[in-house]
């Protein structure tokens, strides 16, 4: 009897936080704090994702993957975490066109240069795309309360932007790919990349082994967000990003206020 009662309290508690974060989330709201106790590992911790994802008003087209920082991987047991990209917070880049994307004001945001591949039917087919992710959640500080807590609320995701596409990507680049984040005039961040296909890869194979664990399928035109390039960089409401892939292109982010979910 014990343990039917303690298996309901976990089951009652991963709801509530599922209800607190969707709600704040469909009402741009602001969470100072993650509510409650945290989930007690990173199974937990996507089951409330998925609750959170079977209500949420918009379909699920792709997944962000996010490298889980080294001094939590020892205690989650795994390099990675992902969330849910919503078809409401995906951008096509127009080539000289500013892309607004909406972050939560009173919230955390950031900017983040990735490579965004779209699954073809073999991996063959496989395409990748220039692109950024949004990071952005209604907890001021969801990075620091951990990943737990980003696992909860969507991966920490609030939009992804595709760019162009990078033909002939799996034959590997041949050169180096300079890739900066400038936010605000001031380059926050810069990398060279010299493996491209092991960067995608890594975050495809998570991906696929995360699926089968969990359940989901990841059909033709699913789109990755394969983790941030430069880094995670905060940004606020009403700043303006430049994010230089070499001389392949520039994408310009300017970073909007998200309004209610309608």
């Amino acid at each position: 009897m014990m343990a039917s009662t303690h298996i309901q309290s976990q089951t009652a508690r991963r709801q509530e936080i599922s209800d607190i974060l969707v709600h704040a989330r469909l009402t741009a709201g602001s969470l100072s704090e993650f509510p409650g106790s945290l989930p007690a590992s990173l199974s937990e911790a996507y089951q409330v994702q998925h609750i959170s994802r079977k209500v949420w008003p918009d379909p699920v087209i792709g997944w962000k993957v996010g490298g889980i920082p080294p001094i939590h991987r020892e205690a989650m047991g795994k390099d990675f975490l992902c969330g849910p990209i919503f078809a409401s917070r995906f951008v096509q880049a127009a080539l000289g066109r500013v892309s607004e994307m909406p972050v939560f004001a009173n919230g955390f945001a950031a900017i983040e240069a990735e490579f965004v591949l779209e699954l073809g039917k073999t991996r063959e087919q496989d395409r990748l795309y220039l692109g950024a992710e949004i990071a952005s959640s209604p907890i001021v500080d969801i990075n620091g309360v951990g990943p737990l807590a980003v696992v909860c609320d969507f991966g920490n995701n609030n939009g992804v932007l595709k760019g162009p596409e990078l033909e002939g990507w799996q034959d590997g680049l041949p050169h180096p790919l300079y890739v900066a984040t400038i936010i605000d005039d001031v380059c926050v961040g810069e990398r060279e990349i010299t493996d491209i296909v092991a960067h995608v890869a890594r975050a495809r194979n998570f991906l696929f082994d995360h699926a089968n664990t969990e359940g989901f399928d990841l059909p033709p035109g699913t789109l990755i967000s394969t983790g941030a390039i430069t880094g995670v960089h905060p940004a606020k409401v009403g700043a303006h990003s430049l994010i230089r892939f070499g001389d392949m292109t520039t994408l310009e982010i300017a970073l909007t206020p998200a309004a209610p979910h309608s």
